[in-house]
């Protein structure tokens, strides 16, 4: 098992790498998040990129988020995917490498909901990292469960959650709302 963690953790960091470093003019727009090689944060394709870039610039809680988690210890990996379950977003797993901590969020990037939710979506499942990176023990996602059992409360049949993430992602909407008006 530690073998199989620390191979996932290695195919992850070098992916985020790669990814990170081709990015382009979307990952620029990040302000160094997801382009600096010493960035905690670190969207995996240049659609999450481009979407953390603007959520940056326009939410204040968002930048919070951010800022708490590059103070930390811990990567987190921002990937499109499907989380299955009917969710659209998802704190998807944490895993450990050497003394660093993993953490993974996957995003559904669907032509259905628009970017101010996708991007509200990536702050609320941002703020379950921040709860995950505030326990020292969260270091598998075994423990990322018993946390959400302890701290949280059933969201459906599959997931755990929190109001203080439900907040955060409430507030980064409502910002980036705000601000995309204010653009128009």
């Amino acid at each position: 098992m530690a073998n199989r963690a620390r191979k996932l953790a290695m195919a992850a960091a070098l992916a985020g790498g790669i990814l990170a470093s081709s990015t382009g003019a979307a990952a620029q727009a990040t302000a160094g998040v997801g382009t600096d090689p010493r960035a905690h944060l670190r969207p995996t394709t240049p659609a999450v990129a481009s979407l953390i870039g603007r959520a940056m610039e326009a939410s204040a809680t968002f930048r919070g988020i951010v800022e708490t988690i590059e103070a930390s210890d811990t990567y987190v990996y921002v990937m499109e995917g499907d989380c299955g379950h009917g969710v659209r977003a998802c704190f998807s797993g944490v895993t450990v490498a050497g003394p660093l901590r993993i953490m993974r969020v996957t995003v559904a990037l669907d032509a259905g909901k628009p970017d101010w939710y996708v991007m509200g979506s990536i702050g609320h499942e941002l703020y379950h990292t921040i709860e995950a990176i505030q326990d020292p023990s969260v270091r598998s996602t075994a423990a990322q469960y018993f946390l959400y059992e302890r701290i949280g409360f059933h969201g459906n049949t599959h997931s755990h959650e929190t109001l203080k993430a439900m907040d955060a992602g409430n507030a980064v909407r409502a910002e980036v709302r705000r601000f995309t008006r204010s653009y128009r």
